[in-house]
Formats: C-alpha cells, sequence, structure tokens
C-alpha cells in the first residue's frame, strides 16, 4: 500500500469517527503511521483531503453511470444496476459511505461547494438515463430533473440504515435494498404506471 493510499484509509476512518470539523491532521497521520508533515506532500489542506476522496468516488460512480448509459440496457435494468452498484459499495465501504451520508448536508465555504456541484453532476447523469427513459416510452412523463432528485435521495437516505440499525438487520436490508427500491422506483416510473401492473 502506498502512502497516499494509506493517508486516505486513515482519513476516511478519522473523519468517519470523529466528522470532519473536528477531526485533525494529526490524528490522521498517526492512523496512517506516518508524519503529519508527510499528508501535506498529497494534500495541500484537510478540506483537500476531504474532496479528494469524495471526488474519486464520485468519478467512480460517474464513470459507472456513463457506462450503464452506453449499454442501452432496457431501463428497468439501468435502475437495478445503478442501485446494485451503490449498495453494493455502502456494503463494501461503510466508512466512506457514512461520510459521504455526514457531509452532504454541511453547508457554508469551498467544501460544500466543491461537493455540491460533484452531487449535482451525479443528479444530471441520473436525469439523463430517467429522460432516456422517457424518450424510449417505458417512462411516463415527468420531470426528469425531480424524478433523479428524489432517486438521488431516496438512495442516500437508504444508505443511513448502517446508522439507524444493528450490523446484522442493515446488512440484510442493504442486500434486499437493490431489487426492492427497483420494483418500487419502477412501479412509479413506467409508462401506464396508473394501469394494471404487468
Amino acid at each position: 500500500m502506498t502512502t497516499e493510499e494509506r493517508i486516505r484509509g486513515a482519513a476516511i476512518r478519522v473523519f468517519s469517527r470523529e466528522g470532519f470539523h473536528r477531526a485533525r491532521m494529526r490524528e490522521i497521520a498517526e492512523e496512517a503511521g506516518i508524519a503529519v508533515g508527510s499528508i501535506y506532500n498529497y494534500f495541500a489542506s484537510k478540506e483537500e483531503l476531504l474532496v479528494s476522496l469524495f471526488e474519486d468516488e464520485f468519478e467512480a460512480r460517474l464513470s459507472f453511470l456513463k457506462e450503464l448509459q452506453r449499454r442501452s440496457a432496457p431501463i428497468r435494468e439501468t435502475l437495478q444496476r445503478l442501485l446494485e452498484e451503490h449498495f453494493s459499495f455502502v456494503r463494501v465501504q461503510p466508512e466512506l459511505a457514512q461520510l459521504l451520508l455526514r457531509e452532504r448536508f454541511n453547508r457554508g465555504g469551498k467544501l460544500s461547494d466543491r461537493l455540491i456541484v460533484l452531487q449535482r453532476r451525479m443528479v444530471e447523469r441520473i436525469g439523463q438515463i430517467i429522460s432516456r427513459g422517457i424518450e424510449d416510452g417505458w417512462i411516463r412523463p415527468c420531470d426528469p430533473s425531480i424524478v433523479a432528485q428524489g432517486l438521488y435521495d431516496l438512495i442516500q437516505t437508504m444508505s443511513a440504515c448502517g446508522i439507524v440499525y444493528e450490523k446484522e438487520r442493515a446488512e440484510e436490508i442493504l442486500k434486499a435494498a437493490p431489487e426492492e427500491l427497483a420494483s418500487l422506483i419502477w412501479q412509479g416510473l413506467k409508462a401506464g404506471a396508473g394501469d394494471e401492473a404487468d
């Protein structure tokens, strides 16, 4: 593991445990087993470190969404894959998932501005998927931007089950969530949703 990877892993653990504002670079250095000064060889500040963690994660998700769009799979399958990818991430990296959730609503300053830009890009990409579904006749007419924001918020809120429930129950929920939520979302979005279910 490289020094930068150790710093990133330590930062996720410390930020998750302490919260961004209470966390100190000294704690991150101790967690990583390095001198505090070494962190600054990679990251100019605590804010830059956090944003870097989030940017990497958001870029990975955006790439995944772009790949989903390129495949032109049926929209129901696309929704299911989107949910599977997200909840797999939450199960594999619970500390980073909780950190993303915790910092999502912190407002003020350059840090929150940069995080908001990342979140908006995610919502826009989901909106493009919804728009394609409308154009192809699979999704009923709706405002893609509102539906995309609602879908994003639903996914993020479900991620909080790792905080709300005991580990065993949270794991059960996260395993079942992709299929359950895909079905729930699809029943509300599909063309003819007011008609008898298929």
